[in-house]
């Protein structure tokens, strides 16, 4: 089986393949909001995608963002910034985190509760992005911070021994499993970025100038050299070089040197150049939330 790209929508969640052609199209009638692995969230609600079986978490929280883990098994970050693990023994709450002492200091720029927003593997364990909170890292026992909430992180993605955080004030990346960070906006029109994603030998981002923006983009620069100014995608006509919104958090994401990108207006495009050359593949989709590699 080849690649597939598992784009969730406003109207479900269709498969895709490399070649533009349709497969499977579940979930119908939902907004399918992230994906990982076997697991999903549809309307506010953690799915298996195996059984379709939704999943109830206790307190009335809202997931968020799922990292699948092995045997079935997933992370659910949710609203109230809490973190869950779903599995063979129904819904347990990670109390550790709720633990974190300077939970009081997290905050939102609206006044509401802060999040979880996104989750990654690290080479050192597990990274929780929390907005406005930083991102926080497992070190056996407890937790760590390993980025100041101030940065204002939007996405932490990890892979291989390279992290990076996507953040209102640029971009950051880690070889150390989180402990320094590299800070940089060379090259992007402005520093608020939504997503990262790594790609085969290369960073991609998006930035934009703002939470209402009409002008995001997308950018890429060496993994190697992080002291380089990032360079736009799409100079040869292939992607947009301006939308006229953010592409955001979970619509970016790269496995080896392929990258897919999932606009909210329904277009998803293609590299398979880790960002060089792009392909528009579909470009009347349900307003897509999240893409994935399957």
């Amino acid at each position: 089986m080849g690649h597939m790209i598992v784009t969730g929508t406003a109207d479900g969640l269709f498969e895709i393949g490399l070649d533009g052609e349709v497969g499977r199209h579940v979930l119908a009638g939902t907004e399918v909001q992230a994906v990982s692995g076997d697991w999903a969230i549809a309307d506010d609600k953690v799915v298996s995608l195996v059984t379709e079986q939704k999943v109830e978490l206790p307190d009335g929280v809202v997931p968020r963002c799922l990292l699948a883990g092995g045997e079935g098994a997933c992370l659910v970050g949710t609203s109230g910034a809490r973190l869950f693990k779903i599995g063979n023994g129904g819904v347990q709450v990670i109390e550790s985190f709720d633990a974190i002492p300077d939970r009081h200091e997290w905050y939102t720029p609206w006044g509401g509760p802060p999040d979880t927003r996104s989750l990654a593997m690290g080479p050192n364990g597990l990274l929780v992005n929390v907005h406005v909170g930083g991102v926080w890292r497992t070190n056996g026992t407890g937790w760590v911070e390993a980025v100041a909430a101030d940065q204002d992180v939007h996405q932490v993605v990890a892979v291989d021994t390279t992290i990076a955080a996507a953040a209102a004030q640029g971009v950051g990346q880690s070889v150390d499993g989180g402990k320094s960070w590299s800070w940089n906006s060379d090259g992007l029109h402005a520093t608020y970025c939504r997503a990262a994603t790594v790609a085969e030998g290369w960073l991609l981002v998006s930035a934009s100038t703002g939470p209402g923006t009409n002008r995001g983009g997308v950018y890429r620069r060496p993994l190697d050299r992080p002291d380089t100014p990032f360079a736009p995608c799409g100079t040869d006509g292939s992607l947009p070089r301006v939308f006229p919104y953010n592409v955001d958090t979970f619509e970016l994401i790269a496995d080896g040197p392929l990258v897919a990108l999932g606009t909210p207006t329904g277009e998803l495009y293609l590299s398979e150049d880790s960002g060089g050359s792009w392909q528009l593949l579909a470009d009347a989709l349900p307003g897509v939330r999240t893409v994935t590699f399957a």
